[in-house]
C-alpha cells in the first residue's frame, strides 16, 4: 500500500520537518538463498555480492518468472551501508545497455536525512523511519557517505544526491532542508517577542497617517523607528 506525503506527515512517528527518504535504483542478478526466499544476495552489474532483501510483491513476481532470476534487472531499493544492505522493493525492467542504465538513473540515490556527523570527507546522515515499523525492526539507522558539508550542517536536515561506485557512496550535491531542532527552538523563540504598549487615540491616528502617506502599515513605522535607536549596553558597575 502506497502512502502518500500527506498521510505520511499525519502518521510518522516523530515531529521532525522531514519525510525521510533514503531511495534509488540499482542493477543486478538477485540470488535468493536456499533456506529463505526473501532473503538473498544481489550480483551488481559491477561484480559486487551484497546481502538483499525483497518484498513478498517481488517475491510473487519472481516465482511467477524466474527468468527474471538468470539475468541482471533494475531494482528499485532502500540501501543500508553499515553493515551493507539492499532491500528491493520493486522490480522496474531487464538491464541493457550501459547508456540505458544512466539514462534510468541506476546506482544514484536520494537521500533526507539529518546530518550526525561530519568527517574528513566522510558524512553519517540519519535516518528515521516515516511510518512506525513491524515489532523487531529498527525505527532509525545510518548512512555514511563520501563527501563533505559545511561545519553548520551538523544537526541540520539534508538532501543529498548520492552515486554508488563500488563500496562507497558519493555525495553528487546536497541542499540545505531545515534548521536542527536546537536551532528552529531558537528562531522560534525570537519569532515569539512581541512588544505591547498603549497609545492615545491622537497617537495611534498620527501614526496610521504617518504610515499611509508613505505606503506601509504601523507594524513596518513602528520597526523603523526602533531599528534608529542606539544599540543597548548596559551601564558600567560603579566603583564601590
Amino acid at each position: 500500500m502506497a502512502f502518500s506525503r500527506v498521510d505520511m506527515e499525519k502518521t510518522k512517528p516523530h515531529d521532525d520537518p522531514v519525510i525521510y527518504s533514503a531511495r534509488g535504483k540499482i542493477c543486478g542478478i538477485y540470488r535468493p538463498s536456499p533456506q529463505n526466499f526473501l532473503q538473498g544476495t544481489l550480483l551488481t552489474d559491477d561484480g559486487l555480492k551484497i546481502p538483499a532483501q525483497i518484498t513478498n510483491e517481488v517475491a510473487t513476481q519472481l516465482r511467477a518468472n524466474r527468468d527474471f532470476l538468470k539475468v541482471a534487472q533494475v531494482w528499485k531499493c532502500y540501501p543500508r551501508i553499515n553493515p551493507p544492505l539492499v532491500q528491493l522493493a520493486k522490480l522496474k525492467s531487464a538491464a541493457q545497455t550501459i547508456q540505458d542504465l544512466k539514462r534510468k538513473g541506476v546506482n544514484r540515490f536520494r537521500i533526507v536525512g539529518q546530518v550526525a556527523s561530519i568527517k574528513d570527507q566522510e558524512v553519517t546522515i540519519l535516518i528515521k523511519r516515516n511510518e512506525a515499523p513491524p515489532k523487531g525492526e529498527e525505527l532509525t539507522f545510518t548512512l555514511t557517505l563520501v563527501g563533505s558539508l559545511p561545519s553548520e550542517a551538523l544537526g541540520q536536515f539534508w538532501k543529498l544526491n548520492v552515486l554508488r561506485q563500488g563500496w562507497n557512496w558519493t555525495i553528487e550535491s546536497a541542499t540545505f532542508v531545515a534548521l536542527s531542532p536546537e536551532e528552529f527552538k531558537k528562531e522560534r523563540a525570537k519569532r515569539k517577542r512581541v512588544l505591547s504598549f498603549r497609545v492615545s487615540q491622537k497617537e495611534f491616528d498620527a501614526l496610521l497617517t504617518y504610515a499611509q502617506k508613505r505606503g506601509k502599515n504601523q507594524t513596518q513605522i513602528i520597526r523603523a523607528l526602533i531599528r534608529r535607536l542606539p544599540t543597548y549596553e548596559p551601564d558600567p558597575p560603579e566603583n564601590k
